[in-house]
């Protein structure tokens, strides 16, 4: 009784799963190599229900119908590349890498990853990174910031030093030298602890450099760069800690000891004789053969002249290899070393397979059943069939008549998820007229206007514009439009969550990549919330600038940044970190990353800022909340301190916000000239009436205080900061109060980090909650906020010329200025980001 009792309780709690009947003309049956006419898939949530033409759709499933398609499983890429893109020049790439930070580049990663997720490519292999952004991105998008295809990564490649996996022979005394953690070893037992490293920080595979390489500088292409004893002994210890071990081998002696050594795959194989192909049949030994790459190597002339002779010697041998192959029957497995060539045009190497003479349909299988075999997941991916991952894809007609057909993927479902579906959007128009019942142009309301943008622009409003023809119209209804909300204070490379303890230990053991991708989310989430614009005022491993950049240049989507870099702060202050024993901090804090100590070291922080991208500086005034051991209101700069770090910002052309929550750091800080004060907690009056004085603008940030004087009441702080934080939460909004009698000029700033990012417009609520009236609350989110970031030229008013940057919200948000919780549309530099019906 009691077990059927809780079945029928479980059976209440549990949701129905999400079903999709997935029809097309043909499905490829990747273990038999064969097509099946008509083609159908029911999945059920992240799994395969049925398979074939008896599939049916219980009632509430979802059919998707893809006509005269054929879906297949969802491709898979052996070798792959996905932190790196090589472009036009060589020269360029190799300044830019080295200049470029692993924050930023791990943006560049995830536009990567999303291309070729969209070409069907469900699963990859990535066969070597640097800086653990390969590692970094696998963890984002398993765990649902990022979009990407499903990785496993090899973390540094292992290989000999002044070989292919070694930098290129840059003087030691200017770029650091690799070492045995970077892969790079001499002699078997170091070659073994080369391995550990990898695995030792999440390598799902092996990979080493058996042979040269092409694309590198000082190493001949089929001269073996490590010894029979160093392949077997990396062989061994990934087979012991349960790892494959690829080798990238063009040549025929080096791919000869690497078979002997047990290795699973050789990659590229250019200079492989018949003889060894044979070994490798006789051995089980797969071939990636990587053709993509003579895409690339065609481009002579834009590679270094010792590189071109090397692209040219392999091209010609690997065109002759690769038909032996097939002949011979070597089991090939299908990898692009995209990277090489650009990303999302993988599909491109089953044609080049077919071009050599593999049948189409083994083509499909390389990239399929045998890639899955390779890969050790044979288990749950490379076949449709009951029980397996649901990644399916579709590609237009029959490619075992066309394999051109994988180069047009028109619908890629990963794990149950659909990630493109056959209608694409239509481009959006350049011209557009928004209308609302009533608009606030960051000043005042305007019952019944119009926007009309032009491309990024704002052309014309007011209550009487007419559309001209063909000019579409996006109604909005009985909404508030209004300008893109502006947050002065954002952290977008953290999120703190709801365990203190647990978050801390994550960050530690998280490498800048991956905290950087999680960056993505947040900004997104932000975007969304209707912010269009926000100062980040504080970060580390320049993720707030890499992310900037990377909105800037449209691979993600985002607000508009801001960034301050590090924060300047004194030894022992807010931003000098946890007080973990000196002697076990790899990286000492110095000027670089914010900390300084006399008025000198000061200006240098703030110039190493300004070097590395900053638009705004940032110091900690006083102690902070969320720190152990620092005093919340004690001055941590002296006068003369805080006067060098304004001074040298203002020389530069960037404004300085202080974090300050202290009334004596306050005066000291507004007596240096600050142009803004952030929190200010415990400001009293005549402290305010001197910002008043000296036109500093106060950002209150409310949020950050209603939200830790919750986690102090929940236990969910250390007692030394639970003290701090109840303090901050009871004197917030009497400081706000103080501010507003004294007619300080005020913008919104939430310290998102502090709380879940995409909840901004709660700030308003506060505001509004403390006395403001809920236009002047809306005013500092918009044309108030846009003043003190130096943005108000371009942004926070609705005005011709301005940038279009609106949103809006449902109903009157005067009467109710909780509505900003709930946006309904946004639109950044003239694209529609949200619209909800």
């Amino acid at each position: 009784m009691l077990l059927a009792l809780l079945a029928l309780v479980a059976a209440v709690e549990s949701p129905p799963p999400h079903r999709i009947l997935l029809r097309a003309a043909h499905l490829f049956d990747a273990r038999k190599g064969v097509l099946v006419s008509p083609g159908a898939v029911l999945v059920e949530d992240a799994r395969i229900a049925q398979v074939g033409a008896d599939a049916s759709a219980p009632a509430g499933t979802e059919t998707i119908d893809l006509g005269d398609s054929t879906l297949l499983p969802g491709l898979m890429d052996a070798h792959e590349h996905l932190t790196f893109e090589a472009g036009p020049s060589w020269y360029k790439d190799e300044v830019e890498l080295l200049q470029r930070p692993a924050t930023e580049q791990a943006h560049f990663a995830s536009a990567y990853a999303r291309r070729v997720l969209e070409a069907g490519f469900t699963t990859v292999r990535d066969l070597g990174s640097s800086e653990y952004i390969d590692l970094g991105l696998r963890n984002a998008i398993r765990d649902g910031f990022v979009v990407g295809p499903r990785m496993l990564v090899a973390l540094y490649p292992i290989g000999a030093r002044g070989g292919h996996a070694d930098i290129d022979p840059f003087p030691a005394d200017r770029i650091v030298p690799s070492g045995v953690r970077q892969g790079i070893c001499a002699g078997p037992d170091q070659c073994r602890d080369a391995v550990r490293w990898q695995a030792k920080y999440g390598a799902d595979v092996i990979k080493f450099m058996a042979s040269g390489g092409v694309l590198s500088f000082g190493d001949t292409v089929d001269a073996p760069q490590l010894t029979l004893e160093e392949m077997a002994a990396i062989v061994d210890e990934a087979h012991r800690l349960g790892r494959r071990a690829a080798a990238h081998c063009h040549g025929d002696a080096a791919a000869k000891a690497a078979i002997k050594a047990g290795v699973d795959s050789i990659e590229h194989g250019s200079f492989l004789t018949r003889e060894t192909l044979l070994s490798m049949k006789k051995a089980g030994t797969y071939l990636v053969p990587t053709l993509l790459t003579r895409l690339a190597l065609a481009k002579q002339d834009t590679f270094p002249p010792p590189i071109q002779v090397k692209a040219r010697a392999a091209m010609e041998a690997q065109a002759r290899m690769i038909k032996q192959a097939i002949e011979i029957g070597v089991r090939i497995a299908l990898g692009t070393d995209s990277a090489v060539t650009p990303h999302g045009r993988n599909g491109r190497e089953l044609a080049l397979l077919v071009e050599s003479g593999m049948k189409p349909a083994v083509a499909l299988q390389a990239a399929t059943v045998v890639d899955a075999e390779l890969l050790g997941i044979a288990d749950r991916l490379g076949t449709l069939e009951t029980g397996k991952l649901a990644d399916v894809i579709a590609v237009p007609g029959n490619p075992l008549a066309g394999i051109a057909a994988v180069e047009h993927v028109s619908f890629v479902m990963k794990e149950g998820v659909v990630f493109k579906r056959p209608s694409p959007p239509p481009p959006p128009p350049a011209r557009l007229l928004i209308r609302a019942a009533r608009v606030f142009d960051g000043e005042r309301i305007v019952p019944g206007a119009s926007v009309l943008v032009d491309g990024k622009t704002i052309a014309a409003i007011g209550p009487d514009l007419q559309p001209a023809p063909g000019i579409p119209v996006v109604d909005l209804g009985d909404a508030t439009l209004l300008p893109g909300l502006i947050d002065a204070h954002v952290h977008l490379g953290s999120e703190l969550g709801s365990d203190y303890y647990a978050e801390r230990a994550a960050s530690l053991l998280r490498f800048p990549a991956e905290q950087a991708l999680h960056a993505e989310l947040y900004a997104r989430r932000t975007l969304e919330a209707g912010v269009t614009t926000v100062r980040n005022v504080g970060s580390s491993d320049r993720i707030d600038s890499g992310l900037r950049n990377a909105i800037d240049a449209d691979l993600i989507e985002g607000p508009r940044i801001l960034a301050a870099g590090y924060a300047i702060t004194a030894s022992g202050g807010h931003g000098d970190g946890d007080p973990t024993p000196p002697d076990r901090l790899a990286t000492p804090r110095d000027p670089l990353t914010g900390v300084c100590n006399g008025p000198d070291e000061c200006r240098k922080a703030v110039r190493l800022q300004m070097k590395y991208g900053a638009d705004v500086i940032k110091f900690h005034a006083s102690g902070g909340v969320l720190s152990l051991t620092d005093p919340v209101d004690v001055p941590q700069f002296t006068q003369e301190e805080m006067a060098a770090i304004v001074d040298e910002a203002h020389q530069w052309g960037r404004k300085v916000a202080t974090h300050c929550h202290g009334d004596r750091a306050a005066k000291m800080a507004i007596k240096a000239g600050v142009d803004s004060i952030e929190h200010g907690i415990f400001l009293q009056p005549d402290t305010f009436a001197l910002m008043k004085q000296a036109g500093t603008t106060f950002v209150p940030t409310l949020m950050a205080a209603e939200t830790v004087g919750h986690m102090a009441k929940e236990g969910k702080l250390p007692p030394p900061i639970a003290v701090k934080a109840t303090a901050a939460a009871e004197a917030a909004g009497r400081a706000f109060r103080s501010a507003m009698q004294a007619g300080v000029k005020i913008a919104l700033g939430t310290d998102m980090g502090v709380q879940r990012h995409g909840g901004n417009a709660h700030e308003l609520r506060l505001m509004v909650q403390a006395g403001m009236a809920p236009a002047a609350a809306l005013r500092a989110a918009t044309l108030g906020s846009a003043e003190l970031l130096g943005v108000d030229g371009r942004v926070g008013t609705l005005r011709p010329g301005k940038v279009a940057d609106l949103i809006a919200v449902p109903g009157d948000l005067l009467a109710d200025v909780g509505r900003a919780e709930h946006v309904s549309f946004v639109m950044k530099d003239g694209k529609t980001i949200l619209r909800k019906q």
